[in-house]
């Protein structure tokens, strides 16, 4: 499953029961308020533009949550279900003749429904990803300590990043 299907039965992404949920319960739920907890910093502390940058928010959402995970819970190796659950489907989706870029013109708010998919979310996480491999974790850390001080109760674009 990914983070975006959450919203729909939020009460079991948040509540596990310690102890009679399997393993995949316990990571899931995990994922989830490492997800929501993300949005303190990406989307709260610094707010996109428009929806336009909605990858930004649910990219480094998405990004995060397997962060917090493999933080908390080395014992899960959640970034190899990364590669299974986000980077191979945002792959697969990219790969279809009706993709889009994770950065997506949006005109209207009613629009902006189209744009919530696997898109911005796991291949938004998978940039990210690659990013601060890229990068180095050293780096990246002063890059985001930089683009979240700099835009603190402010509005950001993808170019900011």
């Amino acid at each position: 499953m990914h983070a975006y299907f959450y919203c729909l039965n939020l009460e079991t992404a948040l509540l596990i029961d310690p102890k009679n949920s399997c393993s995949s319960s316990r990571q899931w739920v995990a994922l989830v308020v490492g997800h929501e907890l993300a949005h303190q910093w990406f989307g709260n502390l610094v707010t996109m533009e428009w929806w336009t940058h909605l990858w930004l928010n649910e990219g480094f959402a998405s990004w995060i949550e397997y962060l917090c995970v493999d933080h908390c819970f080395p014992e899960y190796d959640i970034w190899t279900q990364f590669v299974s659950a986000d980077y191979t489907r945002a792959q697969e989706l990219d790969a279809l003749d009706n993709s889009h870029p994770i950065e997506v013109s949006v005109g209207h708010p009613s629009e902006v429904d189209e744009i919530f998919d696997a898109i911005s979310y796991s291949k938004g996480a998978s940039v990210i990803r690659m990013l601060h491999d890229y990068i180095g974790d050293k780096d990246f850390k002063k890059g985001m300590n930089m683009y979240l001080t700099k835009f603190q109760q402010k509005n950001a674009a993808t170019g900011n990043l």
